[in-house]
């Protein structure tokens, strides 16, 4: 809408109010439609409506606009030092997880090297033990086959002194000693040559 039109819009509402016979009436209504204070009242309205709009046009918006301007200048750069920060921890965590992941590494090759030196150990005792036993056995088979000719060796002689026993026991008899030991010993070799 153009000048000439508010003007006009503004003339016809003064001459409506006017006619209005309770608004016309002087000492009557509200005070802001006596129609005789209505000229200066839209002298004072224009005055300060001006007077507002270039306070707010040009001391107040701009202190506004400034501080939007500055507030947003802010909220970028905390944005940036966010992103920065963000960046500095995920390079942190990144090294984090180098040094577990190298750690876990060092851990398991240290496990597998004490695995292997245990079991490297525990052969080195088995094989102890085998020779200790191997050396046992030795010493026991000596000592049976030591006893074994010592039997073999007796064996006539224990062998000749039962039967007199037992000659003795049956008969009540003493035999002949030197004769049972020929037929002990006759016997004993046929029993070797089988």
């Amino acid at each position: 809408m153009s000048i000439n039109s508010y003007i006009k819009l503004i003339a016809l509402s003064c001459a409506l109010l006017s006619t209005y016979p309770s608004i016309a009436a002087e000492g009557t209504g509200m005070p802001q439609m006596v129609i005789p204070d209505f000229m200066p009242q839209l002298v004072w309205l224009f005055i300060i409506f001006t007077i507002l709009y270039f306070s707010m046009k040009y001391i107040a918006l701009p202190r506004i606009a400034e501080i939007i301007s500055n507030r947003d200048i802010k909220v970028v750069n905390d944005v940036d030092k966010a992103e920065e920060i963000k960046i500095k921890i995920d390079e942190a965590n990144k090294e984090h997880q180098d040094i577990i992941q190298k750690t876990n590494e060092k851990i398991r090759n240290l496990v597998h090297e004490i695995h292997r030196n245990s079991i490297q150990e525990a052969e080195k005792k088995i094989e102890e033990c085998q020779n200790n036993i191997n050396a046992k056995i030795k010493e026991e088979k000596v000592k049976l086959q030591k006893e074994l000719e010592d039997f073999n060796q007796n064996i006539e002689k224990i062998s000749s002194e039962a039967a007199e026993s037992i000659i003795e026991k049956l008969y009540y008899v003493k035999p002949d000693s030197a004769n049972l030991k020929t037929i002990v010993s006759k016997y004993s070799e046929s029993y070797k040559n089988e």
